[in-house]
C-alpha cells in the first residue's frame, strides 16, 4: 500500500479549507446491484452554451461505501452534469455525504428551472477488497 501525504482542498460554507492529509490507494469492489437517483435542480439560474456552472440541487443522501456516478444519458436539453458535489467538502467513502450541488455545462444558452430533472446517477455500494487505511489529518504542517 503506497502511503502519500496530499493536501486536500474544499468548501465548507464557501470558505476555502485546505488539509494535508496522509492517506493512501486502495482497491474495492462495484456491486452489480445499483439504484437510481435523480438529480433535480433546486433553483432558477440562466446558462450560456460553454459555460461550465455550478446549481443547487435537492439534496440527495448517499450511505457510508455507496459511490455516485452520473449517467452517461443526456437527461436536460440546455445543460449536462458534469459532476456533483457534497456538503462539508469531501469526505472519505465510508461516511455519510449529502450531495447538495451539481456542476453543468451548458449545452445551449437558456435557462434552467427549479424542478428540472439534470441528470440521474447510478448509485452503486462497493467492498473493500483489503482493509484501507482511514486517511489521516496531519497537523503542523
Amino acid at each position: 500500500m503506497k502511503e502519500e501525504v496530499v493536501r486536500v482542498v474544499c468548501r465548507d460554507n464557501d470558505k476555502l479549507v485546505c488539509k494535508m492529509v496522509k492517506a493512501a490507494t486502495y482497491e474495492f469492489t462495484l456491486a452489480t446491484r445499483a439504484k437510481w437517483e435523480m438529480v433535480i435542480c433546486d433553483e432558477d439560474t440562466d446558462i450560456r452554451a460553454g459555460e461550465f456552472k455550478k446549481v443547487s440541487i435537492k439534496e440527495i443522501y448517499l450511505e457510508p461505501d455507496m459511490v455516485a456516478i452520473p449517467c452517461t444519458f443526456t437527461h436536460h436539453a440546455i445543460a449536462s452534469l458534469i459532476k456533483v458535489g457534497t456538503k462539508g467538502g469531501a469526505k472519505p467513502v465510508d461516511n455519510d455525504r449529502i450531495i447538495a450541488y451539481a456542476y453543468v455545462l451548458g449545452q445551449e444558452t437558456g435557462q434552467i428551472l427549479k424542478g428540472d430533472l439534470l441528470a440521474v446517477l447510478n448509485i452503486f455500494p462497493i467492498m473493500f477488497t483489503r482493509e484501507a487505511m482511514t486517511p489521516k489529518e496531519i497537523h503542523g504542517q
